[in-house]
């Protein structure tokens, strides 16, 4: 963007570019207003987002909520940004909205518009006329990929990449020395506390790409800025990885090493195919063989105008270009790469990441405007090229010929629209073939691809008051529930919501459920109990494992996790409304409902207040006391081991009258503590949990803060001393 236009004149555009994606996200609601609420958008973030929300509200900080189990270190989760000031203000946003779905929904939309902008500024700085750079932003958050995976299921992946083009433009203003090295930090900072890991590689691959333009032009110094502020972009950033790999010894996310199952992996025709409107990849993803929606698709005219358009204008790129062929060469190697790579699978996340500097290069390409000359010798070429599309989408999924010829009219009408404007009115060029992309959104999400298949819609219920006034008195206490969405019947796929849900929405409904969605987990519990990542449990003797012993405690499952109500789906394979007759009928009432069967725990437990579940002989507890989700305290005579109904996750510790003791894993995950003799007295033991890295982590993020404002204070000191380098 030009420094010396009016600044009402460099604002006006992207902020009617953000208002203008903002208003166009809602098409897909018409035909499915579940669109931004489907599969982990409902199952994790909503309901996560919403209890952080209300932990905010209340005055606490969320690190570790014990009662979500193996999906309550939030900290160690990392995707739900709890170091990350924007995602806090948008958990406490759908925390307020009463309605999950439309809070979601408001965060989606918010993200989008943000990510417009970011590409409008990031091809203006390349080049690009306003208007095409216009073009640029508003077509990538509706590209295939950004649109039915990011938007609508993988909020962290949408929240990520967004900020990754604010990263790029600032990093290179900052390079050439035309903005405060602070901007890129801040943005790079927002853009890796988010969580996604794939957002933080991102960051890492455009200081590479813009060091390499640096060398390519030979500006020293913007490298030794761009060290510098990529130093403190990581040391700022560290505290939110560092509970994640210091977890990772318990959790079920442990995978290293190369292996490849094509699992969401295009090949390099898949990438090629960036216009075809109903292009579905034929490749593996979750339990169905081929794309439910196109995957690949970044926005119409690239292909069928790419005989038309006057790529030989980018020379005026010159060296510049270097960072845009290094990020998107980088990217391109990775998306052809194996299928799990570390721990980074599936490289169609990857998609959007190459698809960027594309419609840069196309913008800036297009800014030129179209050719006129040999005509007939470019139509034939764009006709041959939208055959093409056409076939191949066709090959793909042949059964949708129906949609496959849809898609063929409306991009032929589109192209051919474009073409006149092109030589009659040139100047409304942009705005046609931004009105193709409404054109082709609307019939994609409303007539052919309504949501994404590949994975679970969910459609579960939404308003919060609804759902606490439906389940909030119905299980009380701490619940277990044993149920597994493939015991649902297809032909009622929500008929079950008003007995059990999945994922984490047992929080906002207000039952305690130890059910909940759980990216990272904990092994060995979740193995015990057979709990999928979802909350499901998939094993028929469910209940017998329940009511078995967690070994090393000396008491059940029931009565090591201090089990208050147990919820059994009547049509999967537990036993039916007999499955749980074996419950002690003086300890537990037991009712057979049309969904559900229910037991409730009607003796009551020792040490209500606090989460001690089991002591050996010879240990005599006088009292217990929860007094916050992160500590706890204990009063006691004699000595032994004590079992909590909490999980063993790094970061716990203990001390007994001050001085530190050993904390144990039972061979189930649960947490224990060997107490000391108390001698002759009472002693006092205190539980705390504090995110293991947290004491390094806030080291390097006030070192790297230190960093970033030197060298922020050094640039606003000294900037007017040395020249502002060209583009």
């Amino acid at each position: 963007m030009r420094p010396d236009l009016p600044l009402a004149e460099r604002v006006t555009p992207p902020i009617v570019l953000a208002v203008l994606v903002a208003a166009v996200a809602a098409i897909p609601l018409v035909s499915n207003r579940w669109f931004y609420y489907w599969d982990d958008s409902a199952a994790a973030f909503a309901p996560g987002w919403y209890t952080i929300g209300e932990r905010l509200l209340s005055g606490s900080w969320p690190t570790l909520l014990p009662e979500m189990w193996a999906g309550g270190n939030i900290t160690a989760e990392a995707l739900y940004g709890t170091y990350n000031p924007v995602l806090l203000a948008e958990s406490i946003l759908v925390a307020t909205v009463p309605d999950l779905a439309v809070g979601m929904t408001l965060v989606k939309m918010q993200f989008l518009a943000l990510l417009a902008v970011g590409v409008y500024v990031l091809a203006r700085q390349y080049g690009a006329t306003r208007s095409m750079a216009f073009v640029a932003g508003f077509a990538m958050p509706f590209a295939g990929y950004t649109l039915y995976f990011d938007a609508s299921t993988w909020a962290s992946g949408l929240i990520a990449f967004a900020w990754i083009p604010h990263v790029w433009w600032s990093a290179r203003a900052s390079a050439l020395g035309r903005v405060n090295p602070l901007v890129p930090i801040l943005f790079g900072v927002l853009a890796m506390t988010s969580g996604n890991p794939y957002g933080a590689i991102a960051v890492g691959v455009v200081y590479l790409a813009v060091i390499a333009e640096c060398v390519a032009v030979r500006l020293y110094p913007g490298i030794r800025s761009l060290v510098v502020s990529g130093a403190a972009i990581l040391m700022m950033s560290s505290i939110v990885y560092l509970p994640l790999a210091f977890t990772t010894g318990v959790s079920v996310r442990t995978q290293t090493g190369v292996r490849n199952d094509d699992a969401l992996r295009p090949d390099l025709g898949d990438l090629l195919n960036l216009s075809a409107l109903s292009n579905q990849p034929y490749l593996p993803i979750f339990d169905t063989p081929a794309a439910t929606v196109p995957l690949v698709y970044l926005v119409w005219f690239l292909v069928p105008l790419a005989p038309w358009i006057r790529w030989g204008s980018l020379r005026r790129l010159g060296r510049a270009g270097v960072s845009l062929a290094v990020f998107g060469g980088i990217y391109l190697v990775l998306l052809l790469g194996p299928s799990d790579l570390w721990l980074f699978r599936w490289p169609a996340r990857l998609i959007e990441y190459g698809q960027l500097p594309v419609l840069v290069v196309a913008a800036v390409a297009l800014s030129a405007g179209l050719a006129r000359d040999r005509w007939r010798r470019r139509l034939g070429i764009s006709a041959g090229l939208v055959l093409l599309q056409f076939y191949l989408s066709w090959a793909n999924i042949p059964d949708d010929i129906g949609i496959h010829l849809a898609a063929l009219a409306i991009t032929v009408a589109l192209t051919s629209i474009a073409l006149i404007v092109s030589a009659r009115a040139p100047r409304l060029l942009a705005g046609t073939l931004a009105a193709g992309v409404v054109v082709a959104l609307a019939a994609q999400t409303n007539l052919w691809f309504t949501g994404n298949y590949n994975v679970t819609p969910w459609k579960f219920p939404s308003q919060v008051a609804s759902l606490r006034d439906h389940f909030g008195d119905r299980y009380p206490g701490t619940t277990f529930v044993i149920a597994d969405r493939e015991n649902i019947s297809e032909d009622d796929p929500t008929g079950q919501w008003d007995d059990i849900l999945f994922g984490s929405l047992y929080q906002p409904a207000g039952v305690r459920a130890v059910n909940n969605y759980a990216g990272i987990g904990f092994d060995s519990f979740v193995e015990a109990l057979c709990i999928n990542y979802y909350g499901g449990v998939e094993c028929p003797d469910g209940v017998s494992r329940l009511r078995a012993e967690s070994p090393g405690t000396g008491v059940s499952w029931l009565d090591a996790m201090r089990i208050d109500t147990v919820v059994v789906q009547n049509s999967g394979p537990y036993g039916a409304t007999q499955a749980l007759d074996a419950l002690p009928a003086d300890e537990w009432s037991v009712r057979a409902e049309r969904v559900v069967t229910v037991g409730t725990r009607t003796a009551a437990r020792p040490w209500p207040d606090g989460r001690l579940s089991a002591a050996t002989p010879g240990l005599e507890i006088t009292g217990d006391r929860a007094s916050t989700d992160t500590r706890e305290t204990v009063t006691y005579t004699g000595s032994g081991t004590a079992t909590f109904a909490l999980l063993a996750w790094p970061g716990w510790t203990a001390t007994a009258d001050g001085e530190a003791v050993d904390i144990i894993a039972s061979p189930g995950g649960l947490l224990q503590v060997e107490l000391p003799d108390s001698g002759n007295g009472e002693s006092m033991l205190t539980l705390e949990f504090t995110p293991p890295g947290t004491t390094l982590g806030l080291g390097l993020a006030g070192a790297g803060l230190v960093l970033a404002l030197a060298q922020g204070v050094w640039f606003a000191v000294w900037t007017r001393r040395r020249p502002v380098a060209n583009a």
